[in-house]
C-alpha cells in the first residue's frame, strides 16, 4: 500500500468512528435563551437597624425579549414571581423553637390560561430593561429571638408545561423557565 492511499483510510476510518459516537449521544436540552439577573438591596431599616424593605430589580441581560409576569409577592398566578426567603438561625443552639425556612406561595386554585395571561397581563423585558419592586418582611422579624437571620429572593419561573411552553415559542413569546436566586445576606438580632 502506498503511504498517502493508507493515511487516506485511516482518516476515513476515523471520520466514520467519530460520526457513529456521534450518533449515539443523546440530543442536547434545547439552549436556555433567556438570561435574566436577579439582585436585591436593603431599601429601608427599622429602628434596630434591621433590613424592613427589600428593593428587587429583575433584569433582562440577555439579547431576547423575555415575556414574564409582574413579579411581585405574595401571589401570582400559575407562578413567575418573585419570592422572600430566610432562615433563622438562633444564638442558643439548643433553641429549637425558631422560624426555619419561610416563604410566600400562592394559593389560587382558577385562573385563566397561560396564553391568555401573557397576552394580556404579563409584561414582556426587552434586552436591557428591568423591572424593580419593594417587597416588606419587617413583619417576619418583629418578635423574633436572638440569632442571625439569612435571607435571599428567588425568582421562580411560571408553571408551564412543555406544550405550553411550545405553544408559547411558536406565538413569539419567550419565558423564563429557570429559577434564580440571589446572593444570600445575614444579619444579627440582638
Amino acid at each position: 500500500m502506498k503511504p498517502g492511499f493508507k493515511g487516506a483510510i485511516i482518516v476515513a476510518l476515523i471520520s466514520a468512528g467519530t460520526t457513529m459516537a456521534a450518533g449515539q449521544q443523546k440530543a442536547e436540552k434545547p439552549a436556555n435563551m433567556v438570561h435574566l439577573e436577579l439582585t436585591a438591596e436593603v431599601a429601608a431599616t427599622t429602628e434596630e437597624g434591621y433590613p424592613s424593605v427589600l428593593r428587587v430589580t429583575v433584569k433582562n441581560m440577555g439579547n431576547v425579549a423575555v415575556d414574564m409576569p409582574m413579579p411581585v409577592v405574595p401571589c401570582v398566578p400559575g407562578g413567575g414571581g418573585v419570592e422572600m426567603r430566610f432562615e433563622w438561625h438562633p444564638r442558643d443552639s439548643a433553641d429549637l423553637s425558631g422560624m426555619g425556612t419561610s416563604g410566600t406561595r400562592c394559593m389560587q386554585a382558577h385562573f385563566a390560561s397561560l396564553m391568555y395571561r401573557v397576552r394580556n397581563d404579563w409584561i414582556r423585558l426587552q434586552p436591557g430593561e428591568f423591572i424593580t419592586v419593594s417587597e416588606s418582611f419587617r413583619s417576619h422579624f418583629q418578635e423574633i429571638k436572638p440569632g442571625t437571620v439569612e435571607y435571599w429572593v428567588e425568582y421562580v419561573p411560571p408553571e408551564a408545561s412543555l406544550k405550553e411552553l411550545a405553544e408559547l415559542g411558536q406565538s413569539g413569546y419567550i419565558v423564563p423557565t429557570e429559577k434564580i436566586e440571589t446572593a444570600h445576606q445575614t444579619f444579627v438580632v440582638h
